[in-house]
């Protein structure tokens, strides 16, 4: 790619970066205590404003993970299984750099008062820790056979590719399913019902004999140890994959800053129809939440087809900004190209599809709702699904490299 192109990317990038600050800017002048005396025309503009900033801000974090993603080529799934088959452990010092970065930035916001993560569903939902354990696990088998983990197959449509498209469509009909179809059965009447009495699922609060900032010390400092463990001779040394990581890092605590303000100024602004945090109608619209692709993919295709009577939030946006993010870096670097796999890997495609759709929602996230926003969050449950989406594509890679060797 020319210096040209790279510069074009990377001015981009940082306007995307600078756009949603000021929109976060925006969002939280919202909450100051003039919002009491609007009238109600007022009113209506504000919460119109507020909406469209945070759509937008979502479109433009998609967009920015897309582009990330597509020049690092960062994936999740390869974080999983690299550690028993290529053995080469850049890609998961690449998620832990992401952590490192997410965990504390995403704690200060919550300290701060900025974002109330306490009412997310990594905290407050119900510890069903059977559908973390199996959930996480199918979906970690399903990231193997389908070439990538959920921002992945997104990117890798959005660059040309027609086996990670397959793979996109088939977790959009296997997680819409389970979320409000046929295999939901399963889902509600088995896996939900199994529960832990938890207060909640914040693991500090459980911890409790010491102070909320020891585990965030002890889960940096062993995060740190590991990546500074990295062979000398290996990519992990160069720029490219700490900066990646520590990006996403960053792109998840800004999604988690954006919903945060909203679901502040929202009450302050009309206070007649949302009457404070705990308003099931403001938790059902604006809960906090930061970036997952479970529901969200679902959310996009229903929006799609049934336009009239959805509207857009902040879900939907980040998943059509990873695509046009994704598009829009490959053809400026060159890179976009269509590519039909072979007739073998469309059925693996299809499968993994098939696979993390449902395990996603059985778990009440992906490999970057749980996997990154979640464990941002210090969730038990987050930090339960993604150790079995860690096993499962263990054991998924071992199973393949298998099949792969009886045949050959």
């Amino acid at each position: 790619m020319s210096k040209g192109r790279k510069i074009l990317g990377a001015a981009m990038m940082l306007g995307a970066f600078l756009w949603v600050v000021y929109f976060i800017a925006k969002i939280k002048g919202y909450a100051s205590p003039d919002a009491g005396t609007l009238s109600d025309e007022q009113i209506a503009a504000a919460k119109n404003s507020i909406q469209t900033a945070v759509i937008i801000s979502g479109l433009l974090l998609g967009g920015l993970l897309g582009a990330i993603v597509q020049q690092s080529k960062f994936c999740i799934a390869a974080a999983c299984h690299n550690i028993v088959t290529t053995y080469d452990l850049t890609q998961t010092r690449a998620y832990a750099m992401a952590l490192f970065v997410a965990i504390p930035a995403t704690q200060l916001l919550y300290r701060s008062g900025s974002v109330d993560i306490s009412r997310s569903i990594y905290i407050a939902s119900p510890f069903t820790w059977l559908s973390y354990i199996v959930g996480g696990f199918i979906f970690g088998v399903g990231i193997v056979y389908g070439g990538g983990c959920a921002s992945r197959i997104l990117v890798r449509a959005g660059e040309g590719n027609l086996g990670g498209l397959v793979s996109v469509l088939a977790f959009i009909l296997s997680s819409g399913a389970t979320l409000w179809g046929i295999t939901a059965m399963v889902r509600v009447n088995y896996f939900d019902k199994l529960t832990l009495d938890l207060k909640d699922q914040y693991l500090p609060h459980m911890i409790g004999f010491v102070p909320a900032w020891v585990p965030v010390l002890v889960i940096e400092a062993v995060l740190l140890i590991f990546m500074l463990r990295g062979p000398k001779a290996s990519e992990w040394r160069g720029l490219k994959w700490p900066l990646a990581g520590a990006a996403i890092g960053v792109i998840v605590a800004l999604a988690w800053w954006v919903n945060g303000a909203a679901f502040k100024a929202m009450p302050v602004v009309d206070s007649f129809s949302f009457t404070g945090p705990d308003d099931p109608t403001l938790l059902q619209a604006w809960r906090p939440k930061s970036l997952t692709f479970a529901l969200a993919d679902a959310e996009t295709f229903r929006y799609i087809i049934l336009w009239t009577g959805e509207t857009i939030n902040f879900a939907v946006a980040t998943v059509l900004g990873v695509i046009a993010g994704s598009l829009v870096s490959a053809l400026i670097s060159g890179t976009f190209n269509w590519v039909a796999p072979p007739l073998q890997q469309f059925k693996y495609n299809l499968a993994g599809g098939l696979l993390m759709g449902f395990g996603a929602v059985l778990a009440m996230g992906c490999n970057i709702g749980q996997g990154l926003s979640g464990i941002s969050t210090l969730s038990l449950g987050s930090i339960l699904t993604m150790s079995f989406i860690f096993v499962g594509a263990i054991a998924g890679a071992k199973y393949m490299t298998w099949r792969i060797m009886r045949e050959a």
